[in-house]
């Protein structure tokens, strides 16, 4: 797997407070890849690492049961990719999503300590708004993107995510500011 030419790139970290949607990491049509480093104490720790937009349309990235998971909604659809293999508990560990556009969807790929654990597809991406709701780190505020409950609070160590985009991006000009369709 060739390693995207990122031109782009966010470093958020978790807080008390919400990132806006207008700051928002702008990753809507493109390629983009979401990554962190955690530590698990124990196989019961996990929660959302990231989470933008709710359950009309957005994504997020959260440990469920010791697993990778990937979230992402757009159009009345939900596409979640859990990873094969649970993640190691009590040292710290590199977790990658990668999302490549390939024409109006794409393929998500997750990787743990760069190998790959998981894959799937996401059938249309959001080529308009990502939700108005803002970005959360280190948990999922309001209604949740994944249909989890909220706020699914992460119970690991969480110090910062690190977002990269490619400029393939492919937006719909006309549906970009289109407030009355948040799925955009």
């Amino acid at each position: 797997m060739t390693t995207p030419e990122w031109t782009e790139s966010w470093t958020l970290y978790p807080g008390p407070g919400r990132l806006p949607d207008a700051a928002a990491p702008d990753v809507r049509a493109r390629t983009h890849s979401i990554s962190t480093e955690v530590l698990l104490p124990t196989a019961g720790d996990g929660g959302v690492v990231i989470a933008h937009g709710d359950r009309t349309s957005g994504y997020s990235v959260r440990v469920a049961d010791g697993y990778l998971v990937h979230h992402y909604v757009h159009g009345g659809g939900l596409s979640s990719t859990v990873s094969t293999a649970r993640i190691p508990v009590g040292r710290p560990v590199r977790l990658e999503v990668l999302v490549r556009r390939e024409g109006p969807g794409g393929t998500v790929t997750l990787l743990v300590e760069d190998l790959e654990v998981g894959t799937g597809r996401i059938q249309s991406l959001a080529r308009g708004r990502t939700g108005y709701t803002g970005v959360d780190v280190g948990c999922d505020r309001g209604l949740p993107v994944g249909g989890y409950p909220g706020p699914a609070r992460f119970t690991g160590r969480l110090t910062r995510v690190l977002i990269r985009a490619a400029d393939d991006q492919l937006l719909d000009p006309a549906r970009t500011w289109d407030i009355a369709d948040s799925a955009g």
